[in-house]
């Protein structure tokens, strides 16, 4: 797994992993899922980050954010219960996640089970699934290109385009700089 991968991926991938259903669960067949044992999940998504303190107060905070952008959304009444919005197109989108394999979405754990028929039709979409073009997933909306270096670098493009001089100033007050502007 790499580490450039965002927290939804990530759990896509826990989900799509049969090693982890013990952790992390199908609870439906429209991309709902639970966190069987959600302070684990966030110990491997810490691990993954290499942010060691990384606790579920601290995932759900990062979970929310995919609220606002229509990725995730938490099923209201039930504790560490999401659901992944656009459900199965999402996993169109993520092409780690398509690799790991398209038919392990079998619900198996007791807490997770679903109705026969609705397992199979779960299975039937994943089986139709292709694989997309990795320019469909950037444009997306899913996908960021934010980096640490793109956030602490500000880009240098901006020039001064007009500088203006202040008033004259008092005698004995000390000289003002000059005021520069950006106008875009």
């Amino acid at each position: 797994m790499e580490s450039a991968i965002t927290l939804w991926q990530f759990l896509l991938q826990l989900l799509l992993d049969q090693k982890h259903e013990h952790l992390i669960c199908w609870t439906s067949n429209d991309g709902e899922f639970k966190l069987l044992k959600a302070e684990e999940v966030a110990k491997l998504w810490g691990l993954r980050k290499n942010k060691t303190n990384m606790n579920y107060d601290k995932l759900s905070r990062a979970l929310r954010y995919y609220y606002d952008k229509n990725i995730i959304k938490k099923v209201i009444g039930q504790k560490f219960v999401y659901k992944f919005v656009s459900f199965p197109e999402i996993l169109k989108m993520d092409p780690h996640a398509v690799e790991i394999s398209r038919e392990s979405l079998l619900l198996q754990d007791s807490d997770c089970k679903a109705p026969p028929e609705g397992r199979e039709a779960h299975r039937h979409s994943l089986s139709a699934l292709k694989s997309t073009s990795r320019n469909e997933y950037i444009h997306s909306g899913l996908y960021s290109s934010f980096t640490i270096n793109s956030l602490q670098n500000p880009p240098e493009s901006f020039k001064a385009i007009k500088t203006e001089k202040l008033e004259d100033p008092p005698e004995d007050s000390p000289p003002v700089e000059e005021v520069r502007t950006v106008i875009r």
